[in-house]
């Protein structure tokens, strides 16, 4: 466009088109900031979701203590090894989509064994009753947070960014300055501001997919204090 038209016909439009580019880049601005307050809420709600499904094994692991000594014994044990396959299977696959179905079944073993229990006095009804809501907790929380890591932003919500980018970085060149270096600053200056924020919007829309997603450190911290508890001096934290 430079080559074909003299530098003087763009610097003598450079008023009418920095309306125009206020309001096509404010349009823009608008689209893709709420597009990244989305996913970043979104983000925000999967880190809290899986805060919250920890937490769930470790307060079932702990409720478990005033059930009989084999149902004791098994919920603990189902509430270990799940938190040990989120940590070496499950976040593996999750970055490719998928699941470990191995944990369904430790949450629904604890489930079933507890839920088949016959409380002999009021302190069994109760750990059976605080025991199977944190179970349930575990289990909704963990459906949640699968359900999420398969919703993103969906590709014609991404083809209205990029035709919007390329508009948008296009028109910059519309303008017409003496220093075509100055120009091209400028303009880059642009592309990499929206770049930046394709690339942000990009690694955030599936929170346990990227580099920057969420790690299995909840889980560690759980593992870790199941294994502290198991060590300590009180005999009704042993398995």
């Amino acid at each position: 466009m430079h080559r074909r038209f003299s530098s003087q016909d763009f610097v003598q439009h450079n008023e009418v088109g920095g309306i125009i580019i206020a309001v096509v880049g404010t349009l823009y601005a608008v689209v893709l900031g709420f597009l990244t307050v989305v996913v970043w809420q979104h983000f925000a709600s999967a880190r809290e979701l899986v805060d919250l499904e920890s937490a769930a094994a470790t307060d079932a692991w702990h409720t478990a203590v005033g059930l009989p000594p084999s149902v004791r014994t098994l919920v603990r044990r189902d509430m270990q090894d799940y938190a040990n396959v989120m940590i070496d299977h499950e976040w593996a696959e999750m970055r490719h989509g998928g699941f470990d179905k191995n944990a369904d079944i430790l949450v629904m073993d604890a489930i079933a064994a507890t839920g088949a229990l016959v409380p002999a006095n009021l302190g069994e009804a109760n750990a059976q009753a605080a025991t199977l809501y944190q179970l349930s907790v575990l289990h909704d929380d963990r459906l949640q947070r699968i359900a999420g890591n398969v919703s993103g932003v969906s590709w014609f919500e991404w083809l209205v960014l990029f035709i919007g980018a390329i508009l948008v970085i296009c028109f910059c060149w519309l303008f017409g300055l003496r220093n075509e270096q100055t120009h091209l600053l400028m303009t880059s200056t642009v592309a990499i501001i929206i770049v930046s924020m394709l690339v942000l919007l990009f690694e955030l829309q599936y929170p346990f997919r990227s580099d920057v997603g969420i790690g299995p450190d909840a889980w560690k911290a759980t593992a870790d204090h199941i294994r502290l508890m198991q060590t300590g001096n009180q005999m009704n934290m042993q398995m």
